[in-house]
């Protein structure tokens, strides 16, 4: 049975993927909307006197911090700033920002698993996830990378499962899609208003 036959045949896994599209379009429409109100040209002036405060090397910390921590925080908050970037460096450079959370977060399940506060947020992860993570393998880490399934949680629940770290790295660097994703929703809603 290959991949997209056991994903078809996981009703559960399907909820939580159509689950995560809610705020993604939520996302588009509110910022959207907030472009039609303030106009584009305030937004544009916003987003810059943002950046000039924090710049992409900060916002792509941030996402870093997200996709490496279970935080109820979303890397997708700082895209309505990043459209004053063009694509080419935007989304190389948040891609490699959440592709590096997914690995910290990886290593933080295999390696630090013993600390107190660490070992509750890494059991809350397994319980959630591990199931699926021995159904699917490393696979699992690639749907989460792609689809808004919470990629930081099923990354260290990986880890605390031991699976093969290459695969793991390796499908984190398909984070480029979710953050493309992302900044075009971002950029879309932006040229539309």
């Amino acid at each position: 049975m290959d991949l997209k036959d056991k994903v078809s045949k996981n009703p559960k896994i399907k909820l939580y993927i159509i689950v995560g599209f809610i705020p993604i379009i939520l996302m588009f429409v509110g910022f959207y909307f907030v472009v039609q109100k303030l106009g584009q040209q305030n937004v544009s002036t916003i987003a810059a006197s943002i950046n000039e405060h924090f710049n992409l090397f900060t916002m792509c910390v941030y996402i870093w911090v997200t996709d490496t921590f279970i935080l109820p925080l979303s890397p997708m908050f700082v895209f309505p700033m990043l459209i004053q970037y063009p694509w080419y460096v935007a989304i190389p450079a948040t891609a490699l920002a959440s592709a590096l959370g997914g690995i910290s977060s990886y290593l933080i399940g295999r390696l630090l698993d013993k600390i107190g506060f660490i070992n509750r947020a890494v059991l809350r992860a397994y319980e959630k996830w591990g199931g699926h993570i021995n159904k699917y393998g490393t696979a699992f880490v690639l749907i989460a990378s792609i689809f808004p399934l919470p990629f930081s949680a099923i990354c260290m629940a990986a880890g605390v499962m031991k699976l093969n770290f290459r695969k793991v790295s390796l499908y984190s660097c398909t984070r480029i899609l979710r953050m493309a994703i992302y900044y075009f929703m971002c950029y879309l809603g932006f040229v539309a208003a």
